[in-house]
């Protein structure tokens, strides 16, 4: 088909250029004007890892998205998804605007938000006098009661009794055996005890427990207060710096072995006295208190006689204290030669013998 007069021109002004600018080439003349090209694509780098974006790319323009992080409970529970916003970072900039195009060599961030556990918040009173968890004397103490709570869920962190005011030590002292149950040993400190009339504090470790059973019952049967010394003792690591669950395993094998005797423990004694507040609040949470001592005589070691084990425990008792001693764990014969003249001199100096408190005062 025939081409209109006006298209015919453009056809002709076209040849007629191409032809001047050959023309022009060829005589050294100037090149025509090159017609404009499209921008080319750029390298950005997106967490490290290399991204090939078009011209104009923004921060929004990638879509990405940082994960937000979460308010949790002191028990670890969620309170709140999406409480603490994660960002974006451009280079050195950490708020970058969102609009702002990217240009090459740029580096982005993407940058997750943590999770954040809820505060913490203390309330507090005064309670009447009562006895010390961990309790160290037969001592009762006006008490302040403080009680740790998650500022936003309400939850009991923690429960610890501070001693304000004057104590009221009993004239009283009690008698404490460490380690057992252990064989001739338990059975010679029983003898002696009901002898005497004396009730005292078994703090018996779990998996002993579970050999000897019978001791158990015979301790249980003469009337003595049973505590509970964890299961096997652990010093190295010690109580204190075991996990969580370690540690719960450790009070909670002890008083199924126990229970399963027909005994409920209420006190724990921790193995070589390792207390923190998690051991303390632990043994609360199985229904225990932490009970330590206050004169120790180290009647463990073999290089004491029986003359040095007893003027250890005489030497420092007063009002209120609590005696370690040892039936189990080793060779308790000194010891056992001991205990009748420890008997003696205590009630000598006016105090009565009595097994620790099973519950607290109070």
């Amino acid at each position: 088909m025939a081409g209109t007069p006006h298209h015919l021109a453009r056809v002709r002004a076209a040849l007629a250029l191409g032809i001047a600018a050959l023309l022009a080439a060829c005589n050294g003349g100037p090149a025509p004007t090159p017609l404009p090209s499209t921008p080319a694509a750029f390298a950005i780098t997106v967490n490290g890892e290399n991204r090939t974006v078009a011209p104009g790319t923004t921060l929004r323009s990638l879509h990405l998205h940082p994960q937000p992080g979460r308010l949790l409970s002191i028990t670890g529970d969620v309170l709140e998804h999406g409480a603490f916003p994660g960002h974006i970072a451009l280079n050195a900039d950490p708020h970058p605007a969102p609009g702002a195009p990217l240009h090459v060599g740029d580096a982005v961030k993407v940058i997750d938000a943590a999770d954040h556990t809820e505060g913490l918040r203390r309330r507090s009173h005064l309670t009447k006098p009562r006895l010390g968890d961990p309790e160290t004397t037969l001592t009762s103490y006006p008490m302040r009661r403080v009680t740790t709570i998650g500022r936003v869920s309400g939850t009991v962190s923690s429960i610890t009794y501070r001693p304000v005011g004057h104590p009221t030590p009993p004239p009283q002292v009690a008698l404490s055996f460490d380690d057992g149950p252990w064989p001739v040993s338990t059975v010679h400190v029983l003898k002696i005890l009901k002898h005497y009339r004396v009730p005292a504090t078994f703090c018996m470790v779990g998996y002993e427990v579970a050999r000897y059973p019978s001791l158990v019952q015979a301790v249980k049967k003469a009337g003595m207060t049973i505590c509970n010394h964890s299961w096997d003792h652990p010093l190295n690591p010690a109580l204190a710096d075991l996990t969580p669950q370690h540690l719960h395993d450790e009070l909670s094998r002890t008083n199924d072995a126990l229970t399963a005797l027909g005994i409920q423990p209420t006190l724990f004694r921790p193995p070589g006295g390792s207390v923190s507040d998690a051991v303390t609040q632990e043994a609360r949470d199985q229904g225990m208190r932490v009970v330590l001592w206050s004169v120790d005589p180290q009647d463990w070691k073999a290089s004491l006689t029986t003359k040095q084990v007893a003027q250890r425990v005489l030497s420092h008792v007063q009002a209120g204290s609590i005696v370690l001693l040892h039936d189990g764990g080793g060779d308790a014969a000194h010891t056992i030669k001991a205990l009748p003249a420890i008997i003696k001199g205590i009630r000598k100096m006016g105090f009565e013998l009595v097994a620790i408190p099973a519950l607290p005062a109070g």
